[in-house]
């Protein structure tokens, strides 16, 4: 039998925020078992910083210059002749994604036999002029999960924050175990307990987080926000004061707010 492969992917973390990487606030048991099993790389580096352009890296093995895509831009279609899960298909392996895609259009396979998609809180898709197709209230799996448990009017944006809102953070509203992140993790094992015995399995955890919002459950809070940090990196470029607009949750411009961030939301913006 050919051995089976997990792939776990986060968005946005930085490099040495684990435990097993020396630092110095960070607690990660769990990836840390994973790096001290296996092999951490400290000098690896994403075709492009970008979120799209290297989520197309991965899945098709190509360059931003081979497969076009050089910056952010949503609603453009993936259609690739090859792409990394469709040969693992063709392998001979029952291949499945669970999270995050960020493909177009959003319901595209791109090879595997099944996603259960969760992209987040992706703007386009809650726009209320949103196509039906891809409107999140009809492409997205996690929240119609959420409401049959908690009733048909919870939404994880009740919590007022939403895709980019990196200016503040807030404790998860709801119990720690129906968060997304552990969604994740439990639709992951239902995969591992539903699938193909006969067949070696290919299955991709595709984590939103620590992408923003910072909303992690209330016991992060309280284990992280009284710990002293390093003062989040500011860039020069940044204005030092707004311009009397206020501080809003998500921001089009690089405004700075010296608000006394503490504790987790500082340790994320490091």
């Amino acid at each position: 039998m050919k051995p089976n492969i997990l792939m776990i992917m986060v968005d946005q973390m930085r490099f040495d925020c684990l435990s097993a990487a020396q630092h110095p606030i960070v607690e990660t048991p769990n990836l840390d078992q994973l790096a001290y099993e296996g092999v951490r790389f400290t000098n690896a580096y994403s075709a492009t910083p970008t979120c799209i352009p290297a989520r197309a890296a991965v899945l098709t093995g190509m360059s931003q210059k081979l497969h076009g895509r050089v910056g952010y831009q949503d609603q453009v279609s993936w259609s690739y002749p090859h792409m990394l899960p469709e040969e693992m298909s063709k392998a001979g392996y029952h291949t499945q994604c669970v999270g995050k895609m960020h493909v177009y259009p959003s319901r595209n396979l791109c090879g595997f036999h099944n996603v259960v998609l969760h992209d987040g809180y992706l703007h386009h898709s809650r726009f209320k002029n949103t196509s039906y197709q891809e409107s999140f209230e009809q492409t997205d799996d996690y929240l119609p999960w959420l409401r049959e448990r908690l009733g048909g009017h919870r939404d994880l944006t009740d919590i007022g924050l939403d895709c980019n809102a990196s200016a503040m953070s807030r404790p998860w509203h709801l119990p720690e175990e129906y968060h997304p992140t552990n969604w994740v993790v439990t639709q992951s094992i239902d995969f591992l307990r539903r699938r193909d015995l006969g067949k070696p399995f290919f299955l991709k955890m595709s984590f939103v987080r620590p992408h923003p919002p910072f909303d992690p459950p209330q016991s992060y809070f309280d284990y992280y926000m009284n710990m002293e940090i390093d003062e989040p990196v500011i860039g020069n470029w940044a204005n030092s004061e707004d311009s009397g607009e206020g501080l809003l949750p998500t921001s089009r411009r690089g405004t700075y707010q010296n608000n006394g961030l503490k504790g987790l939301e500082r340790l994320i913006m490091h």
